[in-house]
């Protein structure tokens, strides 16, 4: 299933400018008649602003072995996500990924949020399953997992290439929206706009989306853009369909 925000949705440039200013949302000065609805487009490089920088992704391994699990893998500017086959053994390769949404105060309600991810298939043949999850991290853990920098930052054992997990693969929350793909090139999920919303009002909260694979007993991959891709049209995105407070 393919979605895509349509272009007349998207921010102007005066209004990309008064959102990063940190009205808007929370801008209570609109007269009778105008549209309490407000849409915002997240990209690296591109959207609400080309200075935007507020994604972070990374995907984790859990093997072959601990030099895998242990690995950081967040600059990379694509990675595999799936299940792959090493010597006849299975192994799960999960993504993570959130966005910088500090820009957005005072929201009413959150209507819809829309995450994209572009991909290329490894084989066409064979039917994926994504499940994407809301993150969260230790309760000792006093800030969100780190993307990583010279191979150091999030693993499939840590939160930041130290502190472990309380679970290996990361700390999941409850399950989202599962997507089916196969020859897809780009894979949208209809996030949980309750959960969304709370990032926007306790930002801290904040600790993105995991995307995980459903085994099936075999190999089935795709390879996955990240926010370090050179092409912006292929960085991961967030929709944000949301109803001004006031």
């Amino acid at each position: 299933m393919k979605i895509k925000a349509p272009t007349h949705l998207m921010l102007s440039a005066a209004a990309a400018v008064a959102l990063l200013a940190g009205i808007g949302c929370g801008d209570s000065s609109t007269s009778p008649g105008d549209s309490d609805t407000i849409t915002a487009v997240f990209r690296d490089g591109a959207s609400p602003l080309p200075t935007y920088t507020g994604t972070r992704d990374a995907v984790i391994k859990n093997g072959p072995g601990y030099a895998a699990q242990s690995g950081n893998y967040g600059t990379r500017d694509v990675d595999t996500l799936g299940i792959i086959d090493i010597d006849g053994s299975l192994y799960e390769q999960r993504m993570l990924v959130k966005f910088d949404l500090t820009s957005i105060t005072d929201c009413g309600t959150l209507a819809s949020a829309v995450l994209t991810i572009n991909v290329t298939p490894a084989d066409t043949n064979h039917t994926i399953w994504l499940d994407a999850y809301g993150v969260t991290v230790p309760a000792t853990y006093p800030k969100s997992w780190i993307e990583g920098f010279l191979n150091t930052g999030v693993t499939w054992l840590t939160v930041d290439g130290d502190f472990d997990w309380t679970t290996a693969g990361g700390d999941l929350l409850d399950l989202m929206v599962s997507r089916e793909v196969r020859a897809d090139t780009v894979v949208t999920f209809e996030l949980d706009a309750v959960v969304v919303g709370s990032w926007i009002k306790t930002p801290w909260i904040n600790h993105g989306i995991l995307l995980r694979p459903r085994t099936a007993g075999e190999a089935a991959f795709l390879y996955a853009y990240m926010r370090e891709s050179a092409t912006a049209a292929l960085r991961p995105e967030l929709y944000i369909k949301y109803i001004k407070g006031g």
